[in-house]
């Protein structure tokens, strides 16, 4: 019997979402046109269903200016909390439709600010990031509080992604998704939950590949770091495992970052 998606995948996924210390990082959820857990400043929102990096959706943001001589900007923002002095990384996908002729977004960027500067001192450097039309980019930026101010052992830092054009045009915008703040060191496990799922079933005699994968070279282990079977540039998408044990394994695809558990039943 064919089982779905096996178990242990999806947990090392539902582990890795935990770390993340935003609530609707990939604007899945909307109340209106209002992403849940996020607040706008400045400009309006919209969900969009349509072009999106990861997920169901993402969101489309619209600089506005109150009168025509002022800038348009677009500003979204979300509280989080610091408890640790360690190496924290912010990142997210941006997305500029057309031209800087047909769409006019000048800026795109980002702050990170104490809600409350006695608790700890916090001065994060910004890049300056060039805004890159027509194709999904990623940002990321790494970040620390230097120390907490006592009696304070922890402190609350809002992020703000910001888009902007200049003053005079309207009907412009810009995309976010998938924004991540974690603790560096778990970032890896972050980035695996945001992949593919390379494997589209298992039964007892084989694992079926997505077709994503078909030409991916892979090895298979045992927990004790044994090989158990391997292949260099498959041209299948079916991995033959009728003469495994029954068992936990690990299946390492040339074409995907992270090993994968998997069950022989």
């Amino acid at each position: 019997m064919k089982t779905k998606l096996l178990i242990l995948f999806l947990l090392a996924a539902s582990i890795a979402q935990s770390q993340n210390l935003l609530q609707n990082p990939g604007f899945e959820q909307f109340t209106g046109n209002i992403p849940n857990f996020w607040i706008v400043t400045y400009g309006s929102s919209q969900n969009e269903v349509t072009n999106k990096n990861e997920g169901l959706s993402s969101l489309k943001g619209f600089p506005e200016s109150p009168m025509p001589s002022f800038t348009p900007n677009f500003w979204i923002s979300q509280d989080f909390t610091l408890s640790d002095v360690e190496t924290y990384t912010l990142k997210f996908d941006y997305y500029i439709p057309g031209t800087i002729s047909t769409n006019n977004i000048s800026r795109i960027g980002f702050e990170l600010e104490l809600d409350n500067s006695a608790d700890a001192f916090f001065f994060p450097n910004y890049p300056t990031i060039t805004p890159v039309f027509g194709a999904w980019k990623t940002v990321e930026f790494d970040f620390k509080i230097h120390a907490f101010r006592a009696p304070a052992t922890s402190a609350v830092i809002k992020l703000t992604l910001q888009i902007g054009s200049d003053a005079g045009f309207t009907g412009t915008n810009a995309l976010f998704d998938n924004v991540i703040i974690a603790k560096k060191a778990t970032l890896g496990a972050l980035d695996f939950e945001k992949q593919t799922n390379p494997i589209s079933y298992i039964s007892k005699d084989e694992v079926k590949l997505n077709s994503d994968f078909k030409n991916s070279s892979y090895v298979i282990y045992s927990l004790n770091g044994t090989v158990m079977k391997k292949a260099k540039n498959n041209s299948s998408e079916i991995i033959g495992i009728s003469e495994l044990s029954k068992g936990i394994y690990l299946l390492k695809l040339s074409d995907f970052g992270t090993s994968i558990k998997f069950i022989k039943e």
